[in-house]
């Protein structure tokens, strides 16, 4: 598996490939990475044999993910040499596809899940290549998640239809470990922390896959602080310490107590004793009662000064516990006395603000729980910020650095830093030491220790039972249920495991995932019921609305904000704003009704050319990183200084093809509603196409599409090309219908498409977008004229009257999401 040049360096024994003479499938000679003046890696010599797993451990910061990113395209090295299969590569040239290619794939230990797309949906980001022609495409990556998730961990029953974002830390873990492990041309696999936010029983899956696949002739690389797994899973351990391999070693010839050594520190496993006699007189910060008290009785009572460990297998109710400690809304089974903070084990969606520094990111605790005017002290707040991240030894020289530019762990160490105020009485802890390293464990031991001896209550949910020796009392979970309170000399590995099988009493109805189901139905029902609400009203008024000859009437208006707001719509798609796409319907509509009329090819090329701009402005705002509404504001200002010198006052004609394009009818069918329903059809059919799934992943996640080999230049680009077509629409549309142009035609379909978009059940951030309800959406706003007209109020009430529907609308989305989230 390793060369080693360095004599320093410990080696025994040789990789088993090489024993058999089998050549290495990957091999790095002398390979290093340099950030400034940070030595990543220096000096990296590795063969990497089919058919072996090979344990890679060290510190947080010891090298191992940029050596990772290395090995799969992600990171050019600037030292060393590589090559694969006997043939040297060309750093420069092997990016993440070529790696793909040659089957090498990551799952990383920040999960890089697109949250906005479906399970089955994430498996093509992933695996594109069986996307056929057909439309039900989808339906093959149903089967492939289906059948690879139930391979890998039987009993999962994750439902390939379901959003990402809907599902808990250790299903989305067991969704990306078995997407990557899909690939039918799999040679490597890199697993980074791959069980961190598993079960035993989840993590003991993996482990058994891992050995059927390298039965198989595949290489796994196995990186975990879960030094028992290691040890289990591999053939082989190299220890990496500061950059650079410490040691190479047979797992069978290898401790724990090695590994800790070789990481620089001690783990846990010194039980706690002092913390129970203390805490007995203390006061009483929460009571658990209700369903919570079946195995005993009688309520559950945890004091200041104590450690509580939540155990049981994933999913059995701990998360739920500390969600209602920390909302408050506990409801009568749970009471809480004092004030709380929160430490989330989901750093990346619940944790780290990534924008920011590692000292702005702990300052954030104290200053957030500050009354709204009162002054900031920066240099004090700072000051604060920095003697709390000694207390877990994070390192001083990289505290005004980018949160992201840290390790997992020592991202880790500042949540837990922003945590200790001393007016917490509470702190609830879930699975804080995910992926952190042995040493960093060990500092955060001692701190808790510190913090019950400061009289607070520690309420600590973590997936490693070895951990619950750090606790006075461990309450294990089946089921939603305490079965089970261990304390004292009770606690151990052994009982924990065998109380998380425990049955409750009664089994309670899943009556929140119902009603967070329901609740999800409302909210994407809610464009529907608003235009049906408006279209009862109109009717019931006046009977002849609803015949083909007043839906003409109504709906003509209607096409164009229709055609706007699903233009603006793929660009939401992309988290970004389009403030030009108004002024352009506008340009379009001058340019069909004068140049097209006049000189058809020149018109014909200045449409063209307006898509040519669009394009380059979807180039410029992603390869420049400029912000999409500062280009798109610009552009505006181009699109109405070409229309006025085309035309400086309002007039033109339509082209009578153009007019006849929007005029025809099919039996009986109003016109307007025919196109509308076009328009909606095709914007569905391209956001649920491949490339449309793309481009919402781009929207969400566009880090880990990078990561996954797809272009993010490319799809900002066709993202653009998509709205302008649309756009394009529009403008031909306000020419054909009233055969006449205006610049300003289109002024307020800008905002008009944004409020849209947002009535829709799209969002702003996030790449969730909705093409149907946005049609609604859109139409619903054209006709709030019409029914001030029907009521007899002044149509001067007009915007008035859209706004107050979208703070309503709004207003439920909101609350509907919040009991999503809070069940």
């Amino acid at each position: 598996m390793t060369a080693l040049r360095n004599t320093q360096r410990e080696t025994v024994g040789a990789p088993a490939g090489a024993e058999a003479g089998i050549a290495p499938f990957l091999a790095l000679h002398g390979v290093g990475k340099t950030y400034g003046s940070t030595r990543a890696n220096s000096d990296i010599d590795l063969m990497v044999v089919p058919g072996e797993v090979i344990g890679l451990v060290g510190a947080n910061g010891a090298g191992k993910s940029t050596l990772m990113r290395i090995l799969c395209g992600v990171t050019r090295p600037d030292a060393g040499r590589m090559e694969l299969n006997g043939v040297a590569l060309d750093p420069a040239a092997f990016t993440p596809t070529q790696a793909r290619r040659h089957g090498i794939r990551i799952v990383w230990q920040e999960l890089s899940l697109s949250p906005n797309l479906s399970v089955a949906e994430n498996f093509y980001v992933e695996q594109p290549q069986f996307a056929g022609l057909s439309p039900l495409w989808l339906r093959s990556y149903d089967r492939l998640a289906a059948q690879t998730i139930e391979r890998i961990f039987p009993g999962a029953r994750i439902g390939t239809g379901r959003r990402v974002d809907g599902l808990s830390i250790a299903e989305r873990q067991m969704v990306e470990i078995a997407r990557a492990a899909s690939d039918p041309d799999l040679r490597l696999l890199i697993l980074d922390e791959p069980t961190s936010s598993l079960g035993a029983e989840r993590s003991g899956q993996l482990r058994s896959f891992i050995k059927d696949l390298t039965a198989g002739g595949k290489t796994v690389i196995f990186i975990s602080h879960k030094l028992g797994e290691v040890l289990d899973v591999a053939d082989r351990v190299v220890a990496m310490r500061n950059g650079r391999l410490a040691w190479v070693r047979q797992a069978r010839d290898t401790s724990i107590a090695d590994l800790v050594e070789a990481m620089g520190g001690a783990g846990a496993g010194e039980r706690r004793t002092a913390g129970s006699a203390v805490a007995a007189h203390a006061p009483v910060r929460v009571t658990l009662s209700g369903p919570h008290h079946e195995h005993s009785g009688a309520p559950i009572e945890l004091r200041a000064g104590e450690i509580i460990g939540l155990a049981g297998l994933e999913g059995s109710g701990q998360k739920a516990l500390l969600e209602a400690l920390f909302s408050g809304r506990g409801g009568a089974g749970v009471a809480r006395s004092g004030d709380v903070r929160y430490v989330s084990g989901d750093r990346g969606r619940e944790g780290v603000f990534p924008l920011w520094s590692v000292l702005d990111n702990i300052a954030i605790g104290r200053i957030a729980r500050r009354f709204g005017l009162s002054p900031v002290d920066d240099g004090a707040e700072r000051a604060v910020a920095r003697q709390r991240a000694g207390l877990l030894a994070l390192d001083d020289k990289r505290l005004d650095s980018n949160i992201l530019d840290l390790s997992g762990g020592n991202q880790q160490k500042a949540l837990v830093a922003r945590a200790l105020d001393e007016d917490a009485d509470i702190i609830l802890l879930d699975d804080p030491t995910r992926g952190v390293d042995i040493a960093a464990k060990r500092d955060f031991y001692r701190l808790v220790r510190q913090i019950a001896q400061d009289r607070r209550l520690v309420v600590w949910h973590s997936t490693e039972d070895l951990e619950f020796l750090e606790c006075d009392r461990v309450l294990v979970f089946s089921r939603g249920d305490i079965v089970a309170e261990l304390e004292g000399e009770e606690i151990s590995e052994e009982r924990v495991v065998e109380a998380s099988f425990l049955q409750p009493r009664t089994v309670r109805p899943a009556t929140a995932q119902a009603g967070r189901g329901i609740g999800a139905t409302l909210l994407k029902a809610l464009p529907f019921v608003s235009l049906a609400l408006v279209f009862a009203v109109m009717s019931s008024l006046n009977p002849m609305v609803a015949t083909s000859f007043g839906l003409e009437l109504l709906l003509a208006p209607a096409v164009t904000l229709v055609f706007v707001a699903l233009a603006q719509m793929f660009v939401v798609g992309g988290s970004e704003i389009d403030l030009g796409v108004g002024a352009f319907t506008g340009f379009v509509n001058v340019v069909s009704a004068t140049l097209l009329v006049a000189t058809p090819l020149l018109g014909v090329g200045a449409l063209i050319g307006g898509l040519a701009l669009y394009a380059i402005m979807g180039l410029i705002i992603h390869a420049r990183s400029i912000p999409a509404i500062v280009v798109t504001l610009g552009a505006s200002f181009i699109w109405m200084g070409l229309g006025q010198t085309i035309q400086p006052s309002p007039g033109g004609e339509s082209p009578a093809w153009l007019s006849a394009l929007f005029t025809w009818s099919i039996a009986g069918l109003p016109t307007p509603l025919v196109l509308i329903l076009l328009a909606g059809a095709a914007a569905y059919l391209i956001d649920r196409s491949p490339t449309g799934t793309v481009l919402r992943a781009f929207g969400s996640s566009g880090r880990a599409l990078e990561r996954a080999g797809w272009s993010p230049v490319r799809f900002a680009v066709l993202r653009y090309v998509v709205a302008c077509l649309f756009a394009t629409m529009a403008g031909l549309y306000v020419t054909g219908t009233n055969n006449a142009s205006d610049i300003n035609a289109g002024n307020a379909f800008t905002l008009l498409s944004i409020a849209s978009v947002v009535i829709g059940g799209c969002q702003l951030l996030g790449g969730v977008i909705a093409p149907l309800g946005v049609v609604a959406g859109a139409v619903t706003l054209s006709l709030i004229g019409a029914l001030l007209a029907s009521l007899g109020v002044s149509t001067d009430y007009n915007a008035a009257v859209q706004g107050g529907l979208l703070i309503v609308i709004l207003g439920l989305q909101a609350l509907a999401l919040r009991k999503r989230r809070h069940g």
